[in-house]
Formats: C-alpha cells, sequence, structure tokens
C-alpha cells in the first residue's frame, strides 16, 4: 500500500510539473529559437513552393514538408531553430521562389548550427 501511494504521488507530481512546463503545446510565441517556429517556416516555404508550381514540383505540398521539414531534429539547440527558420523565411521571401539560390549564406549556416 505504501509503495503504490509513493508512486501515486510521484505520477502527479510528474504530470503537475510537465503540465507546467508546457509539455504537450508547442510552446512557441513567434521566437526564433524553437523547434515550432522552424516547422512552421519550413511549411510556409513548401506552401508557397508547391502553390508556385516549380518545376520539377514535389506533387503535393505535404511531400516537401515530408522531404524539407522531417529532417529538422526534434531535439536541437535555439540556434540551430533559428538558423533553420531563418533559412526557409529566406527561401519563402525570395522573388524567384523557384529559383532557391538567393539564400546561400543562410543556407550554409544551417549545418553548423545544427550539428
Amino acid at each position: 500500500m505504501r509503495k503504490s501511494l509513493i508512486g501515486l504521488f510521484g505520477l502527479l507530481g510528474l504530470a503537475s510539473g510537465l503540465a507546467a512546463s508546457g509539455c504537450g503545446s508547442n510552446g512557441d510565441s513567434g521566437a526564433s529559437g524553437t523547434y515550432a517556429s522552424a516547422l512552421e517556416s519550413c511549411s510556409a516555404y513548401c506552401e508557397a513552393y508547391f502553390a508556385t508550381a516549380c518545376a520539377p514540383t514535389y506533387p503535393t505540398a505535404g511531400q516537401c514538408k515530408i522531404d524539407k521539414c522531417s529532417p529538422i531534429p526534434a531535439a536541437a539547440s535555439a540556434s540551430c531553430y533559428t538558423a533553420t527558420k531563418s533559412w526557409y523565411d529566406c527561401l519563402k521571401a525570395q522573388s524567384d521562389i523557384c529559383a532557391g539560390s538567393g539564400c546561400t549564406d543562410q543556407g550554409a549556416a544551417v549545418p553548423g548550427a545544427c550539428p
């Protein structure tokens, strides 16, 4: 009985701690150094890329997201997420999104920030 009470209190404490830390939500409030913000920028880029119908294009925006956004590491540093977000924001903002050549500095920063 005593062990089950200790286990119950431990479980309640863990659940309380996770709820307080925001576990389960994306926790993103627009900050550039978060996983959610990097994914949002990648997703927005894929939507714009697909809408422009670049050739060769992905068959769907979803396929672009699988290919481009899935490799973003879920457990990385804030600098990794900031660099990734900056790169996808730059790619999306290009006047010729199909060219994809105007963001070489941002693209080069990603491997260094995301080891």
